[in-house]
């Protein structure tokens, strides 16, 4: 059983009702859940507006880790993408190639790669800033 309380406007938990007394001075739960019903929500509850206990995170907290996620991916397949278009103007000024004259739109998307990725590192800079403030 997992035993969860209010207590100073947040919320607690505890697999022991007798650690529930000694570490908070709480005596009853407000809500008891199972073992399985709390697993199957990621081992987390909140207090949603009308003061009610829910299981799982707030809707919000799961889009913006959702958005996080996503942001995380294009980041990395745009460096993967920057850096084999970087390799090959490194390995084309080895040679003496000029690569504008064979791919003329490689340092467009070079520029454009760099400018999205600057632009995904500023918005989860925003989502850790209101993570934190949270």
């Amino acid at each position: 059983m997992v035993y969860l309380a209010k207590k100073n406007g947040g919320l607690i938990h505890h697999t022991d009702l007798q650690a529930m007394m000694d570490l908070d001075g709480i005596k009853m739960p407000d809500t008891t859940v199972t073992d399985q019903e709390w697993d199957a929500h990621g081992g987390t509850a909140h207090i949603d507006a009308s003061g009610k206990i829910v299981l799982g995170e707030p809707k919000d907290v799961v889009t913006k880790r959702q958005e996080k996620e996503r942001l995380e991916t294009e980041e990395a397949a745009l460096q993967r993408e920057l850096d084999s278009k970087d390799y090959k103007v490194i390995k084309a000024s080895e040679v003496g190639d000029v690569l504008a004259e064979k791919d003329p739109d490689l340092h467009q998307r070079r520029d454009w790669c760099r400018n999205r990725i600057n632009e995904i590192r500023a918005r989860l800079a925003e989502l850790d800033a209101e993570a934190a403030a949270a």
